[in-house]
């Protein structure tokens, strides 16, 4: 049953309400709840995110809705996420947020986050120099500058392949003999 609003609350003429939902393959639409503030949707999606990776949801969004409004589109959507393979742990755990729409009406990444708990991996635009993404492993204590999303990315790729490197025992492919005349 649903929680409904809580006593007291109320939502006034011209306010906005934030509406969480989720998308599975078949295209789906599955609503998570109905809140005043932006920040608490944005933790609904958070806390499914954690627990998302056995679902088929593929995308996720957030619709911002104004009370008591008449009219064509009374809604606007405030972000779009979609579901990715994580660079690091290559679980479907990693969630990226899409920007606007490009001229190809394609929405490129801008940020994104593995919400596994034991990886964490994340690119995101510096806040301070807004031309540039970082992007980081807590898990590993690592973070890196790129110029793009895409290179932040390989970033992570990267810092995981030195991490598989690192951890592999080498193997030598030529004899002993040979080894011990080098």
């Amino acid at each position: 049953m649903g929680g409904g609003c809580k006593p007291g609350t109320m939502v006034e003429a011209g306010q906005q309400v934030f509406m969480p939902s989720v998308i599975d393959k078949e295209g789906v639409t599955t609503p998570l709840g109905i809140t005043t503030k932006e920040e608490d949707s944005w933790a609904v999606l958070r806390a499914f995110f954690a627990r998302a990776e056995e679902t088929d949801v593929i995308r996720a969004l957030i619709e911002v809705w104004e009370v008591d409004y008449i009219g064509e589109n009374p809604s606007t959507n405030l972000a779009a996420l979609k579901r990715r393979p994580c660079p690091i742990c290559d679980r479907s755990t990693f969630w990226m947020e899409l920007g606007g729409e490009e001229f190809r009406g394609e929405r490129n990444p801008t940020s994104g986050r593995c919400y596994r708990a034991e990886c964490g991996a994340w690119v995101e635009p510096n806040s301070v120099e807004l031309d540039r993404i970082d992007c980081g492993w807590p898990s590993a204590h690592w973070t890196k500058r790129c110029e793009s999303f895409a290179l932040g990315i390989r970033g992570l790729v990267e810092m995981r392949g030195a991490v598989d490197a690192a951890g592999r025992p080498r193997r030598a492919r030529l004899d002993k003999e040979v080894m011990r005349d080098l």
